[in-house]
């Protein structure tokens, strides 16, 4: 089976043309700026270095959130076009997953962060067993003090990775010690062959509808925030 991986969730972009959970092409860049003109200029590179076209691909598979909210609908609108297209079938999966599935054989807790701004981050626990995942918790938005409370009596070794972990790693050091490890920078980015792993793992994920696929973002926006607080000013 061969996937066409998509990860537009934060400011870096990952892409990956996949066959049988084995690589043929893979892409990252990071923008400054949106993903809006990049990443379709992204894709056509490539399947120019695969030598593939669009239409040989089985599926697609693309980061449905949390995430940026722009980000994410750049990247799930690009995907759920070319499913359209070509009437393939298209799995939206966790960002989470997408870091989480890259310590697939870490023997303790897996625990990515993302940082959420606004003093949040996104996060999930995961355990895996001989590289499968065996056990995922509720993806939540929350303070990082909130999200480290929940692994304080575990007990056990944790191995933080994402862009939360990176911008929280002193206050993660200071309240778990010993017991918290890290993955080393170029694991904390939302990877698009683990987003693919995740579906080769679990084919039926896919679906032949690509209009239910929508993203996850686990909080509201700043927009509705702003509008909630100060209605009038949108009078």
């Amino acid at each position: 089976m061969k996937l066409l991986a998509v990860d537009s969730a934060e400011k870096g972009c990952s892409l990956a043309l996949m066959e049988d959970g084995a690589p043929l092409a893979e892409f990252f860049f990071h923008s400054r700026a949106t993903h809006a003109e990049s990443l379709m200029e992204g894709i056509e590179i490539l399947f120019a270095r695969a030598g593939l076209s669009p239409g040989e691909v089985d599926g697609f598979v693309v980061s449905r959130g949390p995430g940026s909210f722009t980000g994410l609908r750049i990247g799930i609108s690009a995907v759920k076009g070319m499913a359209f297209a070509l009437s393939k079938p298209v799995a939206g999966v966790s960002s989470l997953d997408g870091l989480a599935f890259q310590a697939a054989f870490f023997p303790g807790l897996v625990f990515p962060m993302m940082d959420a701004r606004r003093g949040e981050v996104y996060c999930a626990r995961y355990r895996f067993c001989d590289g499968r995942l065996r056990e995922k918790g509720r993806e939540t938005a929350v303070t990082p003090m909130e999200a480290l409370g929940q692994l304080e009596t575990l007990g056990e070794n944790v191995l933080f990775m994402g862009s939360g972990a990176l911008v929280h790693g002193e206050v993660i050091k200071r309240r778990l010690g010993k017991t918290a490890c890290f993955c080393p920078g170029f694991q904390s980015r939302i990877s698009a062959p683990a987003l693919a792993r995740r579906v080769f793992d679990d084919p039926s994920i896919l679906s032949s509808d690509p209009s239910a696929l929508v993203p996850v973002y686990l909080r509201r926006s700043d927009a509705e925030i702003n509008y909630e607080r100060h209605p009038h000013r949108f009078n």
